[in-house]
């Protein structure tokens, strides 16, 4: 199944603003996604065992993000399309779930970068394509959008630019001492 992301982009922009779901609800447009392609969702425990198994503050807020996603725009239908008989919806919302950890709902509906990377990820759990783009090239696009990927070259900046910063700061403390060794030999 091809999914076309810029369309999917304009519908959402076009979408009005809505207060977040309530969690349960979330969890429906979800489950009924699944039921369109005949797939049998995940059950009160396969949730239960979801959460457990994210375990972090930001999965409750990701999984209404998805609803909003999918209730907004043609994604919904794309996905019921995407989705093979016999899929796993457990094991599908689990590998998406890690998959974009970092990313909150926030940071998806206020930037244009996360949402795609959001749209990616979930086009990539479901096994789809992107519209117009090889496979290989949808995967350099993810990998050029991977928000982790950007906090690690953040983090191994920051800590280039601290230990340039100390090793600035040795100079200047050798440089200091021999100026001091310096003064008391002419003294």
């Amino acid at each position: 199944m091809l999914f076309d992301i810029q369309t999917l982009r304009k519908q959402l922009a076009a979408a009005p603003i809505v207060s977040p779901y309530p969690h349960e609800l979330a969890v429906a447009i979800i489950c009924d996604t699944f039921r369109l392609a005949n797939v049998r969702p995940p059950s009160r425990q396969d949730w239960l065992d979801l959460e457990q198994y994210a375990h972090h503050p930001l999965w409750r807020e990701q999984v209404v993000m998805l609803a909003h996603l999918l209730a907004g725009s043609a994604l919904r239908d794309d996905s019921a399309k995407a989705l093979k008989k016999g899929t796993e919806a457990t094991a599908v919302l689990r590998h998406f779930f890690e998959d974009i950890a970092p990313l909150t709902a926030e940071m998806v509906r206020s930037n244009a970068f996360r949402q795609e990377e959001f749209l990616r990820k979930w086009v990539r759990a479901l096994g789809g394509l992107v519209l117009n783009e090889s496979a290989k090239e949808s995967a350099k696009r993810l990998d050029q959008l991977d928000y982790r990927k950007a906090q690690q070259e953040l983090k191994r900046a920051e800590e280039a630019r601290k230990q340039e910063a100390e090793r600035r700061e040795q100079l200047l403390r050798e440089a200091q001492q021999r100026e001091s060794e310096a003064r008391g030999w002419r003294e």
